[in-house]
């Protein structure tokens, strides 16, 4: 219950309404349902017109989706916000401190989830094969890029040697180290 109410008390937070306001309402929302445009005549073009879930079930198979990743997205930015002392996003003021311990012990990148299952959730609910199966794991890739070629040498030239043992030890997007049975980054010794 404390996480819900921290998740709550952080999206209310200037960091997070600030990121919110500069960045996903101007840029992102309006450009994954551009995406979704794309989409629908990608799904004409290819002969997948008529979707890949059984409607209505598409919109519940939406829902679960959009709060499941609002959830983790929210989760991750309060533990960035609260341990990193700052902001997710160098747009709304960055983070001071590292983070490498609570979800950023197992992935680098876990807001990416919860930001990958909310989109998804416009293809769900416009039934779109194309959107969820081509566009956007292409999204996520590019996204994942951008986060190597551009953000991680800001995160060396911030946080120099601390980071650079961070990204060596901690993956970039997939915790393999929970498959593989190994502790978290931040709790070896």
């Amino acid at each position: 219950m404390q996480v819900v109410i921290n998740s709550v008390r952080a999206f209310f937070s200037p960091a997070i309404l600030g990121m919110v306001t500069k960045v996903y309402v101007p840029v992102l929302f309006p450009l994954t349902f551009l995406i979704a445009l794309l989409a629908d005549a990608l799904d004409d073009a290819l002969g997948f017109g008529d979707g890949f879930l059984p409607a209505p079930a598409n919109y519940g198979v939406a829902a679960v989706s959009f709060v499941l990743g609002a959830a983790l997205w929210l989760v991750t930015y309060e533990q960035l916000t609260r341990m990193g002392e700052g902001s997710p996003s160098p747009t709304a003021g960055r983070t001071q401190k590292l983070v490498v311990r609570g979800i950023y012990a197992y992935s680098r990148n876990p807001s990416l989830f919860g930001k990958t299952l909310g989109v998804l959730a416009v293809g769900f609910a416009t039934n779109s094969l194309s959107f969820c199966a081509i566009l956007v794991p292409l999204l996520l890739i590019g996204s994942l890029i951008e986060k190597v070629v551009r953000q991680e040498p800001q995160l060396v030239e911030i946080f120099g040697a601390d980071y650079e043992r961070y990204r060596r030890e901690v993956p970039l997007f997939i915790p393999w180290t929970l498959f593989l049975g190994r502790k978290p980054w931040a709790s070896r010794d």
